[in-house]
């Protein structure tokens, strides 16, 4: 329930409430008294229609003088000003009865405005203050749970964005090692590289975004890719399969780029040439299977990669992409790198939510 319902909830009830016991009482009195129904009815007329905002003006006090006063004083406050509203009450239904000539003998004295009152219409107002405890304690709560429902979404974003700038040097500084490689060796390719740098990097750099759409980020790893190839030629083959129904699905940024950027690193290192890349992402009955293969083997320890690196680098990809699935998929993701049959599969499964399919129409890029 959000806090501006919760806010409504009092005026709500209490108005409920005290209908409920007016009707309560009318049906009371008439039930030991039915030749009195018309006397019954106007008196409790009067009667609830003067309580009613006596009462609710009790409610704007208590309301103003709760956040202020610790639980003891208020419960003293409340006792004192539900006498005094109660006397209040009573002398204001016998000054209308006056007026109105059901009453011409009506004196303010101390039986019936102290005792009638002070007690028994103060104690009736008791027992409405103690609506008004539960109401405003059920709203203290209802807020305290939205403030830490905000404080998680930001905290969860400030490491989002954290993780994000973490791969954003890191990816740079691969690219860069490998313009470097090509400088001296062919500057024309290396010129070319830079400029697919560049459209990486506008992917990559440009915007502050913690998510982006699988469309994007395919595009930003053809752009990785072109600068790959140029510098492998022949010893690299990508092929890539993306079904539309995935093309609009929103992902953390970055999601994919790491697996395909080990799979060449280690996959130079362990496959028979030319290396083999294939990537698919494909969507169905809300569920994200996004799978990245290469040909060759795991290296030493490399099923660990996620947590503790590799033996040959940081681990920051995988490490970033554990964590940021933790925090955008809780208990909704699987993550897992395994050798099979001459290949190594990197594989992440994401059962979708409303807010991250977006069942738009887009073509499959199918590009290889």
């Amino acid at each position: 329930m959000s806090i501006r319902r919760t806010s409504l909830l009092m005026p709500l009830t209490l108005a409920a409430g005290w209908l409920l016991w007016t009707l309560t009482n009318v049906a009371a009195w008439v039930a030991m008294k039915p030749a009195d129904f018309l006397n019954i009815v106007r008196w409790e007329a009067v009667y609830s229609g003067i309580g009613f905002p006596v009462c609710l003006l009790l409610f704007l006090v208590y309301a103003q003088v709760r956040t202020r006063l610790r639980f003891g004083p208020f419960v003293f406050a409340a006792v004192l000003l539900c006498v005094v509203s109660g006397m209040l009450w009573r002398v204001l239904v016998g000054c209308t009865t006056w007026w109105l000539g059901w009453d011409k003998g009506f004196e303010p004295g101390l039986s019936g405005v102290l005792i009638r009152g002070g007690l028994v219409d103060g104690t009736l107002l008791g027992f409405f203050t103690l609506l008004f405890v539960a109401i405003d304690h059920r709203r203290q709560l209802a807020e305290q749970k939205e403030k830490v429902r905000e404080a998680t979404a930001l905290a969860n974003q400030a490491q989002l964005q954290m993780l994000r700038y973490q791969l954003n040097p890191h990816f740079l500084f691969n690219a860069l090692n490998s313009i470097r490689a090509m400088i001296v060796e062919d500057p024309s390719r290396s010129r070319q590289m830079v400029t697919e740098l560049a459209d990486f990097l506008r992917y990559s750099l440009d915007s502050d975004e913690q998510e982006s759409t699988i469309g994007d980020e395919i595009q930003a790893i053809e752009n990785y890719l072109a600068i790959q190839r140029i510098r492998f030629e022949q010893r690299l083959e990508a092929t890539m399969q993306v079904v539309p129904a995935a093309q609009a699905v929103t992902v953390p940024c970055f999601l994919i780029h790491p697996l395909v950027e080990n799979a060449i690193k280690y996959g130079m290192q362990t496959s028979a040439m030319p290396l083999r890349i294939e990537i698919e992402v494909t969507c169905h009955d809300q569920e994200l299977a996004i799978r990245v293969s290469n040909s060759g083997r795991l290296l030493a320890n490399s099923k660990d990669y996620p947590r503790g690196g590799t033996p040959d680098g940081t681990g920051t990809g995988l490490k970033n992409i554990a964590q940021r699935l933790n925090l955008v998929f809780p208990d909704r993701h699987t993550f897992q790198i395994q050798e099979r049959d001459g290949w190594v599969h990197a594989s992440i499964q994401l059962q979708l939510g409303a807010r991250d399919a977006h069942h738009e129409s887009a073509q499959s890029p199918d590009r290889g």
